[in-house]
């Protein structure tokens, strides 16, 4: 191997891995290690939020980007991206795509909906808070 490709390489790596982000957790959604940046994917588990037994969908998907996506139930689930892919067999979902396919962790069971969730923070609201709100509102 010459030391020009050898130059290349390391800089591509180094480049390649100053540009993504990877965080673990399960803050807003289920249990998964995901990345962001250059390099997007998941590994996530968690059951699928999914009612309708079998979904076709071309030139569309749960991610930006997809080409198309197939989910048969709870099951499995198979999204082809401009330039990744993403696969959820049983309660485990893997996605991996860069550029123009920006994969996202499909809807779980049990994972609150922006809606659900400014609800139940608004019902949860402490007393001053809800003072503090009504002052306002009558100024």
């Amino acid at each position: 191997m010459s030391t020009r490709s050898l130059l290349a390489a390391a800089l591509g790596a180094a480049l390649f891995s100053g540009c993504t982000i990877t965080s673990v957790g399960a803050e807003d959604g289920p249990p998964r290690v995901e990345s962001n940046g250059l390099l997007e994917g998941h590994a996530a588990v968690g059951i699928r939020d999914e009612d309708e037994f079998l979904r076709l969908q071309v030139l569309d998907g749960e991610s930006d980007g997809a080409l198309g996506e197939l989910v048969i139930w709870k099951l499995f689930r198979v999204e082809v991206g401009a330039l990744g892919l993403a696969v959820g067999i049983g309660p485990f979902d893997f996605a991996l795509g860069t550029l123009f396919y920006e994969p996202e962790v499909p809807p779980m069971q049990g994972q609150s909906h922006p809606s659900e969730a400014s609800a139940a923070s608004s019902a949860d609201e402490c007393e001053i808070c809800r003072q503090a709100r009504a002052a306002e509102g009558s100024h």
